[in-house]
């Protein structure tokens, strides 16, 4: 693995750069305050073809690799656009990856340009009030009609359904006590997300988070079997196969929020001034900046191995993919915990964009996969310990 960055890859920093830089700190600070979508910056990464970058080229992406989408979403991130990371998770993996390791010829043909070329959004329907993160016990149920399915169920958390494009929803299609394996019986399916039969409605936070999330209540949808996505039974072993890239873009986002903080931070340190010198000056308020920085470059380091084993076919990627998730979601908190140390009262304001990165850095922890379910996966499967959880 070469640490320097290739020539391609300072190229394609700076293409993204060169759009970035045109949506500054004021930019950001209008999109927090009226609570809309930077659609704007959207509109011009899709015209780039950034949000392809990792697709096909026969379907109209770039044919680049993981780390080359790491170095670009690094580049947003570098350009105070750390936000838009998250679009990428969602139309680049949940559409673009899902589609390209599970879908036939004629859904790479219909799908797969609409993302690349247009952005277009994909959410993710998968988590249940019920189930949370025990994704066998999903009881969304599809049943068989004919050449169609039948769905009913709910589903929670469930991010951008207001502006999706598409809904990539998970069912169960054999009930869970008649399955040999806990895994088996869920299934993928293609779905409409203005479709009548889902109702949804937004879940009010007490928090800043850059993408707004929902409740869906499924009843008697019909979606077509040439809609679902992969093989009948085999959908969340699909999912699984997701994952990997799942982590490390998800973890850009966390990561991006602390970065932005900590950028925030050190130069508030430079500027402010108490007592005639600035506060950067005290070591109390520099120990905690460069602590910060050391963790933040450590995870950047650990993301870029996750998506260089994962385009190299490493055996071992779901653990590297994971820490990496775990490291960078740390270090952006905490570096977003010096900066709002940093500001002391003015952290709270919204002028200063400290809390939002601040709330996002701490729900990164959580989510899209727990730090406790981390350490689960890496004592079970790397470390060989008995399974500690449940059933």
């Amino acid at each position: 693995m070469d640490f320097e960055l290739s020539e391609d890859h300072k190229l394609m920093k700076r293409g993204v750069k060169d759009i970035a830089s045109q949506y500054g700190v004021d930019y950001w600070q209008e999109v927090h305050e009226t609570g809309r979508q930077p659609t704007e910056i959207f509109d011009d990464l899709a015209k780039g073809g950034w949000f392809g970058a990792p697709l096909p080229v026969e379907y109209g992406g770039q044919g680049l690799n993981l780390l080359d989408t790491v170095i670009v979403l690094e580049a947003l991130c570098d350009e105070h656009c750390w936000e838009t990371t998250f679009r990428f998770t969602m139309s680049t993996v949940f559409g673009g990856i899902s589609l390209v390791e599970n879908g036939t010829v004629e859904q790479k043909e219909r799908y797969i340009p609409e993302i690349a070329e247009d952005g277009a959004v994909w959410a993710l329907g998968m988590t249940e009030p019920d189930a949370g993160l025990n994704s066998a016990r999903i009881s969304t149920f599809a049943e068989k009609d004919g050449d169609e399915f039948v769905i009913n169920g709910r589903k929670q958390w469930i991010s951008g359904m207001e502006f999706a494009d598409h809904l990539l929803l998970i069912a169960r299609t054999t009930p869970y006590d008649e399955v040999d394996n806990r895994f088996d019986g869920l299934t993928m399916f293609i779905v409409d997300p203005n479709d009548p039969a889902i109702e949804y409605s937004e879940i009010p936070l007490d928090m800043y988070y850059t993408e707004p999330t929902y409740d869906l209540f499924i009843e008697d949808l019909h979606v077509h079997e040439d809609q679902v996505l992969g093989e009948v039974g085999n959908g969340l072993y699909q999912v699984f196969g997701m994952l990997n890239v799942e982590r490390v873009t998800a973890a850009i986002s966390g990561w991006g929020a602390g970065k932005e903080a900590l950028d925030r931070g050190v130069q508030y340190a430079k500027d402010r001034e108490v007592w005639s010198e600035p506060i950067g000056a005290h070591q109390a308020i520099q120990h905690p900046l460069a602590e910060a920085h050391t963790k933040i470059e450590s995870a950047r380091t650990q993301l870029r191995k996750a998506a260089w084993k994962y385009d190299n076919g490493a055996e071992d990627v779901g653990e590297t993919a994971n820490i990496a998730k775990y490291l960078a979601a740390q270090a952006g908190w905490e570096a977003a915990e010096a900066s709002m140390s940093v500001h002391g009262g003015m952290s709270a304001s919204q002028e200063m964009g400290i809390a939002a990165c601040w709330g996002v850095a701490r729900h990164q922890r959580t989510g899209p996969v727990s730090e406790e379910m981390i350490l689960n996966h890496i004592g079970q499967h790397v470390l060989g310990l008995p399974r500690s959880y449940g059933n």
